[in-house]
């Protein structure tokens, strides 16, 4: 399992979300609208109540761990690197896998939060693992005839494309919270949000853009609405962008087609 440089300890003080920084940014709470900020996640538009809920889970005495599930593109993964800003957190990636596995990283580094993006890809052993801290908070491990164990407290969240190739003991441990397909509607609105803040479009383009990424190449990526807008964000030449689309929907490849058809 592949683990990046994202740990953040008491000693580093950059950027780093404190619980307490979170109940000051709860007081006087009320519902955000789209684009609003909203703390931890401000990189995130949409899902307020998804992240009302993982604010509560932070907040929470004991460990209460997260799994979220949906389609490519959903903001799985903007929400497990918004995690990464709290501290002593640890991120990781399941798709990449070493020999010595999760058990040597979270004896030498004891995160509080330890965030999995495509927890599926991680091998057997690993989830293994993982579900005895879930379970117990122990990490027991036998290794060159040497038996170490430690007592953690860690929350885990995680996010996955499927829960198929998970272990049913460690899918219970969760609760696994379920990202369905964008309607064009949603789809259009957060695209619109997407483009108009970080990516400086004016917002009536922003929606042509939106609006052609769905019904014309029959997609539900955010991402090819953010391609779009960086390859005539030069100028708003809307005979330009209408040509970019042309060549984007003669020579895509049928994933589009797929992922659209979970629509249906």
């Amino acid at each position: 399992m592949r683990l990046f440089g994202r740990w953040r300890s008491n000693s580093n003080n950059d950027s780093k979300i404190s619980i307490s920084e979170l109940e000051s940014d709860r007081k006087g709470y009320s519902k955000p609208r789209i684009g609003q900020k909203h703390g931890l996640f401000d990189g995130i538009v949409g899902y307020d109540d998804v992240k009302e809920l993982f604010d509560m889970a932070i907040k929470a005495d004991r460990p209460v761990h997260i799994l979220l599930v949906g389609p490519p593109a959903s903001a799985k993964s903007l929400f497990m690197r918004s995690l990464t800003q709290l501290e002593r957190s640890y991120y990781a990636v399941g798709s990449s896998s070493t020999k010595s596995g999760i058990s040597d990283y979270l004896f030498e580094f004891r995160p509080k939060y330890f965030i999995i993006d495509e927890i599926e890809k991680m091998n057997k052993r690993d989830q293994t693992s993982l579900l005895n801290l879930m379970e117990s908070g122990i990490l027991s491990e036998l290794k060159h005839n040497q038996k170490r164990t430690t007592q953690l407290k860690t929350w885990v969240f995680a996010s996955c494309n499927t829960e198929e190739k998970l272990l049913l003991p460690l899918l219970t441990r969760f609760r696994d919270i379920h990202f369905k397909p964008y309607t064009e509607q949603e789809f259009v609105d957060i695209a619109v949000e997407i483009l108009d803040r970080e990516e400086g479009v004016d917002r009536d383009v922003a929606m042509i853009i939106a609006d052609a990424v769905f019904n014309r190449l029959k997609s539900t990526n955010i991402r090819e609405c953010v391609r779009l807008a960086r390859l005539t964000r030069s100028e708003s030449n809307l005979a330009k962008l209408e040509k970019i689309i042309e060549t984007f929907a003669k020579y895509g490849s049928s994933t589009d087609d797929e992922n659209r058809n979970n629509l249906d």
